[in-house]
């Protein structure tokens, strides 16, 4: 397989990934999900762990996993894990980033 070839591969395997929810998703009700304002500019990550690196380290955010999370932006927040809770835009069903309570108002 050449190497453009396995780039589209990639791509679509992540695609797919990022579509797919776990198991007791399929039965979540998202419009349960409480709501919560940001309170203060800070960033939202696809995996937990880059979250950390990125509290750590702001300069691990080059590495673009995480996304600008603006004051003032409505979110539904669908699980937590001690201090971080795992997010989505209010008026969209997207999978969910992690960022830190701290920065939320309910």
């Amino acid at each position: 397989m050449g190497d453009a070839a396995m780039k589209t591969a990639r791509s679509i395997v992540a695609g797919a990934a990022l579509l797919t929810l776990p198991a007791e998703a399929q039965d979540h009700r998202f419009e349960t999900d409480p709501v919560a304002t940001v309170r203060e500019d800070f960033v939202a990550c696809d995996v937990l762990s880059q979250l950390q690196r990125v509290m750590d380290n702001p300069r691990f955010l080059l590495a673009g996993e995480c996304e600008p999370l603006p004051a003032g932006h409505r979110v539904r927040i669908y699980a937590s894990r001690g201090p971080y809770v795992c997010i989505y835009s209010e008026d969209t069903i997207t999978p969910c980033k992690w960022t830190h309570e701290k920065v939320l108002s309910k």
